[in-house]
């Protein structure tokens, strides 16, 4: 069941029980309309995450030991990048999901072209040892991917198999 709450809401939450073992944040809200399989707890990010979702994070963790962390972005640098940024400001271990190489030679035809502005952040990525096997592929294919075609896919799959 979505639930959306304000910052100052955030910020008074006394205890907050996470009952599945993972967590996935997401970056686009399509995407997380879409994501509905059991034993997931669903974050919606909207992008670059600031502040008060940094702490929400933090206090998720702090308060549910054990759990798992993943993060769903765009198939780009930057939803790379936010994955970074996720790491560096809560200290929290998330791993891509569905933003493999694999996803990308799956949905290449619906990608766009790299800009070069993405180019540089994949080059900059690789320079520091980051998400290298995603960024060379991205460059070598010329190719990036919205997170929604990915999302799209996964619950038609799963549509599919409820058949």
């Amino acid at each position: 069941m979505p639930l959306a709450l304000s910052s100052e809401s955030l910020e008074r939450l006394e205890k907050i029980e996470i009952h599945t073992p993972r967590v996935m944040t997401i970056e686009n809200l399509t995407s997380f309309n879409r994501m509905k399989e059991e034993g997931w707890f669903y974050l919606f990010l909207s992008g670059y995450h600031n502040t008060v979702r940094q702490r929400l994070l933090r206090r998720i963790a702090e308060q549910n030991e054990g759990l798992q962390w993943f993060h769903f972005g765009d198939f780009d640098p930057d939803g790379f990048l936010i994955i970074e940024h996720l790491r560096k400001k809560t200290g929290i271990d998330f791993a891509p999901i569905h933003m493999g190489v694999d996803e990308l030679r799956q949905y290449r035809e619906y990608g766009r072209p790299m800009e070069e502005n993405d180019q540089r952040k994949a080059k900059t990525l690789i320079e520091k040892g980051k998400h290298v096997e995603e960024m060379q592929f991205m460059l070598e294919q010329d190719c990036k991917i919205e997170q929604e075609i990915v999302s799209w896919a996964v619950s038609v799959d799963r549509f599919m198999e409820i058949e």
